[in-house]
């Protein structure tokens, strides 16, 4: 299986260049001066995709005479009559929105304010009596100009803006970018400094895990895990601290740079691997505690369901992808994962993965215990990282060519991408990211059809979306 994961339109050169989801990974194909009504028709490109790279802002939408059935169908036809118009496909963003609402139904709006320290999201919900069957999820709150204000900026400028497209995902944009950037100069990476990215990003892995299932167990009432869950996933912030200076790795990672503190002896690193160790043990243990409860089965099973067409004709990534029992997970074909002695196991349970909130509590548990047992062989091998990465700091970087590059990373959400065009002096004309959630969120919109609507929180924290991964 293969999709259409990315399009980066750039105004200079009027070319697109598509990215493609497979299982060797990303790759880029560019198509020279396409007419956008040909993106349209051709079904490779999900209409999500669409919407956020060549979407306009065509003001308040309103949907209020449209024949409810075809409101609600995912017909690719129905769809592109729903946001195709004269000036072109409407994007994302919230400009309000009314919905029709057939007679004994009502329409129920959630939001931008939300009853919690959440960044703010509209959801517009049409229900009959308790159950939901529509949902329109709509961002745009808190746009920050990233996309703009990395135009100018180089490789050694640029961190701190891949840092902040979504904080949870720290990690996987610095690689990201890094990697782009390093294709661009020509910089060869050792191994074993892209050997401590993966140790990071694991890291960032376990950390977001452990908090997101400590907050679904809360949501189903389970107390004694959320408790657990809420203490432990200090543990891996705290190793991430004590590696780089940071507790969720902030300048930790560049182009051809990786800061590692200086002082780390095999001791340290011993017993940093000993407390990933622990902590996984201990999690796994009371989630094992929490699965084996027939309540909190029957609360998670057959809720929210992600079906394998939904996945095929609309492109979602990462954990909506694996969730189903597919998996194209760019970690397979990373080979500095085996300098640990084995590489990582990412195998899943398949028997668990029915697409539904079970499936998506289950997966971080699997991957939680994966990659912990992975760090625990991996972090004492970071003994060897500073002495390679002095002598290659002291390679000769090449000047940029000029050109459109590319980098991605399997972020703990899915794939992050990230690509822009070079000039002649190694600074960027024009941006493009995409992350996991610009497609997941209407994952998210389909999985709550015909749900209660006292379940949406359940069903929303089970996907735990990026609200400012789609707000650049």
């Amino acid at each position: 299986m293969k999709n259409v994961t990315g399009i980066f339109h750039t105004s200079e050169t009027k070319q697109t260049h598509r990215f493609w989801l497979t299982r060797e990974g990303i790759e880029k194909e560019t198509l020279s001066k396409t007419a956008e009504k040909s993106l349209y028709e051709d079904h490779s490109n999900p209409i999500w995709v669409l919407r956020h790279s060549l979407g306009t802002d065509q003001g308040a939408e309103d949907y209020s005479s449209m024949d409810y059935e075809k409101y609600l169908s995912q017909d690719r036809k129905h769809l592109l009559e729903k946001f195709l118009t004269k000036s072109g496909i409407k994007d994302l963003v919230y400009r309000g929105i009314n919905v029709p609402v057939p007679n004994s139904f009502y329409s129920h709006a959630v939001g931008p304010i939300h009853a919690g320290v959440i960044e703010p999201g509209h959801f517009r919900f049409i229900v009959e009596g308790e159950e939901i069957q529509n949902l329109d999820i709509r961002l745009g709150f808190q746009k920050r100009g990233l996309l703009e204000k990395m135009k100018g900026l180089n490789k050694d400028s640029i961190s701190s803006y891949a840092e902040a497209i979504s904080g949870d995902s720290t990690v996987a944009y610095a690689i990201a970018f890094s990697k782009a950037f390093e294709e661009a100069h020509g910089i060869q990476v050792p191994e074993e400094v892209n050997f401590a990215r993966t140790v990071l990003l694991e890291i960032e892995r376990i950390a977001i895990h452990i908090g997101d299932m400590g907050a679904i167990a809360g949501d189903v009432g389970y107390y004694p895990l959320q408790g657990v869950c809420a203490m432990q996933r200090g543990v891996p912030l705290g190793v991430m601290e004590a590696l780089t200076g940071s507790r969720f790795g902030r300048g930790a990672l560049s182009p051809g740079k990786v800061r590692l503190k200086k002082e780390l002896t095999e001791s340290i690193l011993n017993d940093l691997a000993k407390r990933i160790q622990d902590v996984t043990s201990d999690v796994a243990s009371h989630f094992e505690r929490a699965a084996n409860k027939s309540t909190n089965r029957e609360r998670l099973q057959i809720c929210g369901v992600i079906t394998h067409k939904q996945l095929k004709d609309l492109g979602f990534v990462g954990m909506v992808e694996k969730c189903t029992g597919h998996s194209r997970d760019l970690r397979h074909h990373d080979s500095s994962y085996s300098l640990a002695g084995d590489s990582i196991n990412l195998d899943l349970d398949a028997g668990q993965m029915k697409g539904d909130a079970w499936a998506r509590f289950y997966l971080r548990y699997e991957e939680l215990k994966n990659s912990g047992r992975w760090l625990a062989k991996a972090i004492p091998v970071l003994k060897n990282f500073h002495t390679v990465y002095e002598s290659f700091q002291k390679i000769k970087v090449s000047k940029a060519k000029s050109g459109v590059y590319f980098g991605a990373a399997e972020g703990w959400r899915g794939p992050v991408l990230a690509s822009f065009s070079l000039n002649s002096s190694g600074d960027i004309s024009e941006a493009y990211v995409r992350d996991p959630s610009v497609l997941n969120w209407h994952a998210l919109e389909l999985a709550v059809r015909g749900e209660n609507i006292g379940d949406f929180p359940l069903n929303n924290k089970s996907f735990n979306l990026s609200y400012v991964g789609v707000d650049l």
